[in-house]
């Protein structure tokens, strides 16, 4: 006895058929695809290593103002907040067990201390500062406030080279904080 074929099935042979030039178009559309979503998954590597970078330089300038922030003596110790900034780009904890090889060396980070007039607006470190025995500050009619500043800058060149894209980048930090009293 014959068996009857279901309206709307196809015979195990077509279905065959069918799968075989199917997967082919799939692997072919897939080879196309390839070097697109490579680069697309490049891209984003690159732009997570600048930003990862970016952020730990911004971070090392914080941690080197407020390691001079803590009263006038650390205000003036440079190789100082240049330790700490080293040490938190570094990623340690401790300042007397730091080791300073990393994306940051101390000639890329520069601390700054001065003075400013504060008059009652709260953006006196905000401003250019001077030195604390200029004739400036003598004339203040706010009150005299000690400020560091600490600006670090590196240089990095992409894992990989794209055409028409610069081969190195720059990533800045910069803080400002008041010397506590």
């Amino acid at each position: 006895m014959r068996q009857k074929k279901a309206v709307g099935c196809l015979s195990r042979q077509a279905a065959r058929q069918a799968k075989t030039a199917e997967s082919g178009q799939t692997l072919l559309e897939f080879a196309f695809m390839l070097p697109f979503m490579m680069l697309l998954l490049l891209g984003i590597a690159e732009i997570g290593r600048a930003a990862f970078i970016s952020i730990t330089v911004t971070n090392a300038a914080t941690a080197g103002a407020e390691y001079g922030s803590q009263n006038g003596t650390t205000a003036s110790d440079v190789p100082g907040m240049q330790n700490a900034a080293l040490c938190d780009a570094n990623g340690h904890i401790s300042l007397s067990a730091c080791n300073t090889t990393g994306i940051l060396t101390s000639g890329n980070i520069i601390p700054t201390s001065g003075c400013a007039c504060d008059t009652g607006a709260g953006t006196s470190c905000n401003q250019a500062f001077l030195s604390c025995t200029s004739s400036a500050i003598t004339g203040c009619s706010g009150q005299i406030v000690e400020c560091v500043q600490v600006t670090t800058h590196v240089d990095f060149s992409p894992l990989f080279h794209y055409p028409g894209l610069p081969t190195t980048y720059q990533a800045n930090g910069k803080a400002v904080q008041r010397v506590r009293q």
